[in-house]
């Protein structure tokens, strides 16, 4: 999904300056200001659900990272009885060593009393034949103790080994959750970015539709009239340049960006010198404005001419002269174009622009939020099809 910045209108850096944007959910098919006060309360219900969805994300990717912060906590927990394990192997190891050398020993001294007089002497010196038994038993329970120690042992390190392979084993499980939860989390925070995006763009298109709606209400249109025939009245017989005279920097459509990475361009490029005047193309209203670190100030003026509703709109404009819900004619300034000391390249804040121009897009369409704008967007009419191309006058016309 497209990555936004805080300001609402950010997604025009993506639809309207470098790919031809794609509506969103937030389109409105009202034809009525009563329709559109009804679809303004709809997508606003829907950003509400959006941001609980929101907040619900973030605490599952909060979850998450306790989760992983609790494995590795076992992992370092699991390290240190791994090498308890190995200690106490090295230890029982020793034990084992010290215990066969003392049953070797005593069975070279019970083999040596066997075959010689003292053993004899040894068990004939008893002065009872219970002392005698005693005196018999004695080294074979030596030997026997001896060697149920070295079994003990042996269980023991048997035990650890195991232990050992268990506790490894287990180490690799945490691992394994811990690459799970951090594909969960990769997961919600690209959940969380997406519900992000459609939040904005949905306070994009709700910021611009409370425009709309304040422009036409300040306009007499009637709540069950037709916002086109409303918006007729005031209308254009033809289409004028926006400056004296420019060149096309960069066509509507489908354009190379460098570095092989190509996008279709929602508008056209007029190369001016910054500080120039802006006039009004259209009879028309100025149905919003705003500005944002990717396209600068920008107006938007609803016109009507030869009996179509358009959207006009200028970018990049270093100064804005008019107000939203402000009538304007083809006399007009709308503003003076930007583009260079704007430009981040050179110190200013819109990210979008490296040169001097000015920026200028065309929707068929009345205008009832952002979406609906880019979802009607044409090749800005009467300018020349050419890159590079120039134009003299307000009123030269290009087929």
């Amino acid at each position: 999904m497209r990555k936004l910045s805080s300001y609402i209108f950010l997604i025009i850096f993506i639809a309207s300056f470098f790919t031809y944007p794609v509506p969103t959910k937030a389109v409105s098919n009202a034809t009525t200001l009563a329709g559109l006060r009804k679809d303004l309360a709809a997508f606003e219900a829907q950003k509400k659900a959006n941001d609980s969805k929101k907040k619900m994300t973030q605490s599952e990717i909060k979850q998450k990272n306790n989760d992983i912060a609790s494995a590795n906590k076992e992992i370092e927990n699991s390290e240190v009885k791994i090498e308890d394990a190995k200690k106490t192997i090295e230890t029982t190891g020793e034990k084992i060593k010290e215990y066969e050398a003392k049953t070797e020993e005593i069975m070279d001294f019970y083999q040596l009393m066997m075959g010689d007089n003292s053993y004899l002497e040894f068990v004939t010196d008893s002065s009872s034949m219970t002392e005698l038994i005693m005196r018999l038993d004695a080294v074979e329970q030596l030997i026997d103790y001896n060697q149920d120690q070295l079994v003990t042992l042996e269980n023991l390190i048997k035990e650890n080994e195991q232990k050992q392979v268990d506790l490894i084993k287990y180490e690799k499980e945490l691992n394994a959750n811990i690459e799970s939860y951090e594909k969960k989390i990769k997961e919600l925070n690209s959940e969380y970015l997406e519900l992000s995006d459609i939040s904005v763009d949905i306070d994009s298109d709700i910021k611009s539709q409370k425009d709309a709606i304040k422009t036409y209400e300040q306009m007499g249109c009637k709540e069950t009239e037709t916002l086109e025939a409303c918006i007729a009245r005031t209308s254009s017989s033809t289409w004028l340049k926006p400056v004296p005279k420019g060149r096309i920097n960069s066509l509507f459509g489908r354009r190379n960006g460098g570095n092989g990475v190509s996008s279709n361009h929602s508008g056209i490029d007029i190369g001016v010198a910054e500080g120039t005047q802006v006039l009004s193309s259209t009879v028309g209203t100025v149905v919003t404005t705003f500005r944002t670190n990717c396209g600068g100030n920008q107006v938007y003026v609803q016109s009507y001419v030869g009996g179509k509703p358009y959207v006009v709109l200028y970018a990049h404009l270093l100064k804005v002269s008019v107000k939203t819900g402000q009538t304007v004619n083809q006399n007009t300034t709308i503003g003076y174009s930007g583009g260079y000391s704007t430009s981040t390249r050179h110190g200013g804040y819109d990210k979008c622009t490296t040169g001097a121009h000015l920026h200028v897009s065309v929707s068929q369409t009345v205008y009832k939020n952002y979406s609906n704008y880019v979802a009607h967007l044409i090749n800005p009419p009467g300018y020349p099809k050419t890159k590079g191309a120039w134009f003299y006058s307000r009123y030269q016309w290009f087929d």
